[in-house]
């Protein structure tokens, strides 16, 4: 996956495409050495396409040429990381409000975007500027080049297919890697096809050399190097600070994401990893290469092919680094504009409706302030947008506090944070402005409560509470309670809040607002099926998910939420039941896919064994032959072959899959089932079911349990 996208964002930043591979190289070479975190992939990020596509032009000389100074700006950005983080000053970046950044993405995504389409099309935009670029689109439709655009539409559909289609055997393979099996072979054989069979040598019918991947012939002497002669010029500090701030952003954002997704649950030391960062950044500089950053996209890969330790990175760049030296003939067989077509569906993806949907469910501010943010970054750049983005932040939060500018800012640096420990508790109480920019004081204070203690965060003064302090208080008491302690927020009775999501800013007697929702069919067939049974059925977001993480599905995939929820009884075994929808993803920001899916819990009397079960494919023979341990039944092949079965307990599930049960299973549909030892978890696919679906759902856990006895 690194390969495409290292490839890509060096074209798109207009930089040879040598530099991208020299940035995943090093990242996965160097940088595994220095850094904390163990899952992590780092190499070359879309998120700083823009500032090296600016800083070619800002810092180009009479010849026209820009990179070898930009080449000397990352080097000098990446000691300005090591030194950050030498002065543990990592966290300071998170002062930066989470829709900024957000914001800031979704405007680098309308650039990739800008710029990648009329890659796609065989064609160039002269404009100066993003908006001028978009408004060309058009002209480069009617005079797009077939053999090009093909490239550009099937590749795209393979990306937005990819989640779709229900099958281990693709999903193995990640989507960009399935670009190139199409777009490789597809180069090779209209050159030695059509151009060479047919005999056909109008330059406009041949595939242009142009369009394909152009690497060094000596791929050690002709690498750019570092040109320092500008470093006096604002230009060149603009573009050296742009990549610094940027790079150490998405870095520390990255690490913080990954610490969730991580199976063992480990914590990166973000001032070393920022240390790593800097060293690598400097390197590859130095070599020719791109900034190294840690990478979500190829993480969250990385993550869910059960990576466990460090050495996958540093593999990952050793692979990287043969591939080119062994296999550079078919890099350079690499069409343009298949990366052209990866670079649109990531911009389409930074820039989606629906990252703008979520900020507006985190609160209606969140959606403002990444809004304004957008805008400021495609009319002044990234440096001056992340600016205006956080003084947007302060001053939609000012006008929430209704308070004078002078008390406003007065509560924000001088707050209270006063710990008392009573006979029973500990309790923290907050009195002022809680937001982004005193965040720093609110962790230090949390992390002075004791350990295992009965811990509780008293909001009672508090006049203004942001989404990052509230975000930050809820996530923290989670861990707390899991190393065991118990955690209680209160003091929030009269405050209201912008959404209906937990870490929505709280405010202090402010107007409280209402949105309609509308009953979709889905919850239509809801409330049928739950009006049959005669249970009760609840419409609206639960964000609280503790309850499903004991199940083996939900410990690799992050719950977001739950909603339309059905509960009751099964009156003939007299066993508590929901049926719900649980919103799941499988990786995370540009990776993410998320899963809307009906699932049935239903609370047992008596403990089982703890278990996963579904059917059994192909794909999980071949695993089982490389070593993925199947339950399996000697004196029972059919289900053994049917029905793949993984335990903790082996023998406790062999014993609990009688034959009785066995022959049931075999006759039944093959719903995916689970259990954590107390309760069973079914679902039918990772979708929302209908009414016959439900149903039918229903009658099979019925028989089941009957079976069971």
């Amino acid at each position: 996956m690194a390969l495409p996208l290292a490839l890509g964002i060096a074209i798109a930043s207009n930089a040879p495409p040598i530099s991208g591979l020299i940035a995943a190289i090093v990242g996965g070479i160097a940088t595994t050495f220095f850094r904390t975190s163990q899952v992590a992939i780092n190499g070359p990020t879309a998120g700083l396409i823009v500032v090296i596509l600016t800083g070619n032009e800002l810092l180009a000389d009479e010849n026209g040429s820009g990179f070898p100074y930009v080449l000397a700006a990352i080097c000098i950005a990446g000691l300005l990381q090591v030194l950050i983080g030498v002065l543990r000053l990592g966290r300071i970046s998170e002062i930066v409000p989470n829709s900024v950044v957000e914001g800031m993405l979704a405007a680098i995504g309308v650039m990739i975007l800008a710029k990648q389409v009329h890659v796609g099309l065989g064609q160039t935009s002269s404009a100066e500027s993003t908006m001028g670029t978009l408004l060309d689109i058009p002209k480069s439709l009617l005079s797009l080049d077939p053999k090009i655009t093909i490239i550009t539409v099937l590749s795209l559909f393979i990306l937005i297919i990819y989640p779709k289609v229900k099958n281990k055997l693709f999903h193995f393979v990640p989507a960009p890697v399935w670009v190139l099996i199409f777009a490789i072979p597809y180069v090779f054989l209209y050159q030695h096809i059509v151009a060479d069979v047919l005999n056909i040598t109008d330059i406009n019918i041949q595939f242009p050399e142009t369009q394909l991947i152009d690497l060094p012939e000596d791929l050690l002497n002709d690498l750019d190097r570092p040109n320092f002669s500008k470093i006096n010029s604002f230009p060149f500090w603009l573009v050296t600070i742009s990549i610094m701030i940027i790079a150490s952003i998405e870095t520390l954002i990255s690490s913080k994401a990954l610490d969730s997704l991580d199976p063992l649950k480990r914590k990166t030391n973000l001032d070393r990893d920022l240390i790593a960062i800097g060293l690598s950044t400097v390197i590859s500089g130095f070599l020719g290469g791109l900034p190294v950053i840690t990478v979500i996209v190829r993480s969250s890969v990385n993550i869910s092919n059960n990576a466990k330790t460090k050495l996958s990175n540093l593999f990952h760049g050793i692979i990287l680094l043969i591939f080119l030296l062994v296999l550079k003939p078919v890099v350079e067989e690499v069409p343009l504009a298949a990366l052209a077509a990866i670079l649109i569906y990531t911009g389409i993806k930074l820039a989606s409706p629906k990252q703008f949907a979520e900020a507006y469910e985190k609160g209606e501010e969140q959606l403002l302030v990444m809004a304004s943010t957008v805008i400021a970054v495609l009319i002044y750049g990234l440096l001056w947008g992340i600016v205006c983005g956080i003084i947007m932040a302060f001053m939609v939060q000012w006008i929430k506090s209704r308070m004078t500018m002078k008390s406003f800012v007065t509560a924000i640096f001088v707050p209270r944070l006063t710990g008392i420990q009573h006979e029973n508790d500990y309790e923290l109480k907050l009195g002022g402005v809680f937001n982004f920019l005193n965040l720093m004081k609110v962790k230090a204070a949390v992390k002075k409560i004791p350990a295992r203690e009965k811990a509780v965060i008293n909001f009672e003064d508090a006049i203004l509470v942001d989404y990052s302090v509230m975000e930050y208080i809820g996530n923290y008491g989670k861990n707390y309670e899991l190393k065991g302690g118990t955690w209680k927020v209160k003091g929030l009775g009269n405050h209201d809040s912008t959404s209906s999501h937990p870490f929505s800013m709280r405010m202090l007697d402010p107007k409280h607002q209402h949105s309609p929702r509308w009953m979709t069919e889905h919850q239509r067939n809801m409330m049928r099926v739950s009006a049959k049974y005669g249970w009760q059925f609840v419409i609206g977001k639960e964000f609280d998910t503790d309850d499903v993480r004991s199940f083996p599905l939900f410990k690799d995939h992050p719950v977001e939420y739950i909603h339309n929820v059905i509960s009751g009884l099964l009156p003939e075994h007299n066993l508590f039941i929901n049926i719900q929808d649980i919103v799941f993803d499988e990786g995370t920001r540009l990776g993410k896919i998320a899963y809307d899916t009906t699932v049935m819990i239903i609370e047992l009397n008596d403990n089982i064994p703890e278990f996963m079960m579904e059917k059994e494919e192909l794909f999980d023979k071949l695993l089982e032959r490389a070593g993925f341990r199947d339950l399996a039944f000697e004196d029972d092949v059919a289900f053994s072959n049917e029905r793949l079965i993984q335990a903790p307990d082996r023998a406790a599930a062999k014993a609990f899959f009688t034959p009785q049960l066995r022959a049931f299973l075999l006759d039944q549909k093959p719903f995916h089932m689970e259990s954590d030892g107390r309760r069973l978890l079914i679902y039918d696919r990772t979708e929302l079911l209908n009414t016959n679906e439900l149903e039918e759902m229903i009658l099979f856990s019925k028989a089941f349990l009957i079976a069971m006895k």
